[in-house]
């Protein structure tokens, strides 16, 4: 018989589950190990050759500071410089007057790359994310070899371990080949960052997750909501490659919007439900092994060539 003992467990378990799927602020909550060669094999090179429309991402290092933020973003005390009140709305006019008080960098670019305004973005910013690196988008790829070329960056020791972002498209809706829906959605850019002290969440936090009372969960769900304003991330895929240098690294970008951005953390359910995303956590020991199989299979794809691209063709003529 199903005891008031048993359902009261239950219902905590599925309280504590929540909220630690509301608070994943580096998707651990989607991690997954890779330790051997085989798996590394079975669960991410299988996958790459199937029929399925994969997504890459390479981090040199698996740290819990790292998290998965346009260049823009990273770095909140340049955020907040100019801003006594320790909030910022980024949206269009933003990140064009941004790039305008540049000294001369967006007159040059209208004069030698491209006209731009703040309906026509995509440009600029995808040309910042390369060769200045401010932009609100986020670097992926199409092919596994260049985003762990990334993450290996043709080092001999590995002192820590890597991560693999692969997301898996789910609604063609939220995915584009299209320069205008670019420029479209990035005139539609709504981020708010805010600046404040995250002992006093974090004390909340510790609290809740130690106490296994459920009026402390339900407290602890309003604070959440409170936060929650403007709504959690909505992530949307640009496939519009604007260089050559994109173009050989099949490079997409990742665009994140419609969010609140607190210190350098946000909510990342949303994004996890419009994509099937896995953080792969790759063994360092097996590094060593897998930059031998780029070299191997792909050896354009080595680090000293993601960048150079006439190099790269040479090394394939060679190989």
């Amino acid at each position: 018989m199903f005891s008031a003992k048993e359902h009261f467990k239950q219902r905590l378990e599925a309280v504590s589950n929540k909220i630690n799927t509301d608070l994943d602020f580096d998707f651990s909550a989607v991690s997954k190990r890779i330790d051997t060669l085989e798996q590394f094999e079975n669960e991410l090179m299988q996958g790459y050759y199937s029929s399925k429309q994969f997504f890459y991402r390479g981090e040199r290092t698996n740290d819990t500071n790292r998290h998965l933020l346009p260049t823009m973003l990273r770095n909140t005390a340049e955020l907040f410089e100019d801003n006594e009140l320790g909030f910022v709305h980024i949206d269009a006019d933003y990140i064009y007057d941004y790039y305008s008080s540049l000294g001369s960098f967006l007159e040059l670019f209208n004069k030698t790359m491209d006209k731009t305004d703040k309906n026509s973005l995509y440009n600029i910013c995808a040309f910042a994310q390369h060769y200045y690196h401010k932009s609100p988008l986020i670097d992926f790829t199409k092919s596994i070899y260049p985003s762990l070329s990334f993450a290996l960056k043709d080092r001999d020791i590995f002192d820590d371990d890597i991560v693999l972002y692969v997301l898996e498209l789910k609604s063609k809706e939220d995915y584009t080949t299209d320069i205008n829906t670019a420029n479209k959605w990035l005139s539609e850019i709504n981020i708010y960052a805010s600046c404040f002290e995250e002992a006093d969440v974090k004390a909340v936090i510790k609290e809740v997750l130690s106490n296994k009372s459920l009026d402390m969960s339900k407290d602890f769900k309003r604070h959440i909501d409170q936060l929650n304003t403007p709504p959690i991330p909505k992530a949307k895929l640009i496939d519009v490659p604007t260089n050559t240098r994109m173009k050989f690294q099949q490079g997409v970008f990742l665009m994140l919007t419609d969010f609140h951005l607190y210190n350098v953390r946000y909510f990342t359910k949303n994004i996890r439900e419009q994509f099937e995303i896995t953080k792969y956590i790759i063994n360092k020991e097996i590094c060593p092994e897998i930059l031998k199989m780029i070299k191997r299979d792909a050896p354009w794809y080595s680090y000293k060539y993601l960048t150079d691209v006439e190099s790269a063709f040479k090394k394939a003529v060679e190989e």
